[in-house]
């Protein structure tokens, strides 16, 4: 008998804690239940005080009120968000960083106003290249004299910021605390990362950002590479079965296989599940509600009695598929190769 669980992660911290597997089956993952990954843990703010202000290279500065943020045209996406190092646990050797192993991913419906609709309000200037979110949260960093507030950057014409949202909403309520109340960024299609949370500033720039958490952490150096590693944006496509659990138990015979699959570019485009070493088999897909929304995936099996290895592979709509072993790389980022999920069958 499997030892039950050891494969998801322990609540590390009260900035870190994933979700449980089962919830990503729902139509969302609840508030209480969505994967948290905070650095300098959860500052205090108020709507009452918040301001969120727009600076640099833009031809009109401003200085918001969450109710003058209310007056942008609203939008509502279904998106799945991802920590880069969802998984680490994985790669042997062991790689810097939080101890990750399932869980580090969930979906929620967000909702706020629209970033194209703010920036079409301040006007970029032509020299602008990348916008820069700014969180309220700072802390001590490796390398740096002084605490380095937290912040991501955007390519300024990069598809994601037409879809960008500057959420106040999530799951059809205000965002709490854990989550980035009053206001956070979400990147939809992109790692967690980039969905800056506590936003208070917004900074047009000219050429890519040297922020800590944009040009130090948060980039994918494989062994043997030089330099400091590429830039984790986009999610790569990935699976996972949720049910049967892995190290759980099914009744022998007929056994219904689910999971979920989310990333990649143009949507999930098909999965197929394994049994043991056999032949891989299309499993029938159940797309979310938009481009962003994981795609859950079932396919009846018929499992002897005995201890079996369950599989899943997904791919996107451009051809992108999981592969067979991920590259180490010395901070455990972007592992998402298929994954085996062992159950006994009674």
């Amino acid at each position: 008998m499997m030892p039950p669980m050891e494969h998801v992660s322990q609540a590390l911290d009260a900035d870190c804690h994933p979700a449980p597997l089962g919830a990503l089956l729902g139509d969302t993952v609840p508030v209480g239940e969505h994967f948290v990954r905070s650095h300098f843990g959860t500052p205090a703010l108020t709507a009452a005080d918040y301001t969120l202000e727009v600076t640099g290279l833009v031809t009109r500065t401003v200085r918001w009120r969450l109710d003058d943020l209310r007056k942008l045209s609203h939008v509502a996406r279904h998106a799945a968000l991802e920590c880069a190092g969802h998984r680490r646990t994985e790669l042997d050797p062991p790689a810097a960083g939080v101890p990750w192993a399932l869980g580090a991913v969930s979906h929620a419906r967000w909702a706020g106003g629209s970033l194209a609709d703010l920036l079409s309000i301040v006007r970029p200037l032509p020299e602008a290249t990348h916008i820069v979110f700014h969180g309220a949260d700072a802390g001590a960093c490796e390398g740096r004299d002084a605490p380095e507030a937290f912040a991501r950057a955007l390519p300024l014409r990069d598809p994601v910021v037409q879809d960008a949202i500057l959420a106040w909403e999530m799951n059809g309520r205000a965002l709490e605390p854990a989550h980035g109340y009053p206001v956070r960024l979400v990147a939809p299609g992109w790692y967690a990362v980039s969905s800056v949370k506590w936003l208070t500033r917004i900074e047009l720039i000219a050429g890519p950002f040297d922020g800590f958490f944009q040009a130090v952490d948060y980039r994918l150096l494989e062994e043997g590479e030089a330099g400091p590693g590429r830039e984790l944006t986009l999610m790569p496509v990935h699976s996972l079965i949720v049910a049967p659990a892995d190290g759980g138990e099914a009744a022998a015979g007929p056994v219904r296989v689910e999971g979920v699959a989310w990333g990649g570019t143009g949507g999930i485009g098909r999965v197929e599940v394994q049994v043991d070493d056999g032949d891989w088999r299309m499993a029938r897909i159940d797309p979310g509600p938009g481009l962003y929304a994981p795609t859950r995936f079932s396919l009846e099996v018929d499992l002897a009695p005995g201890e079996h290895v369950l599989r899943s592979r997904a791919r996107d709509r451009d051809g992108s598929e999981q592969p067979a072993r991920t590259p180490w790389n010395a901070r455990g980022y972007g592992v998402h190769h298929v994954r085996a999920s062992r159950v006994s069958a009674r």
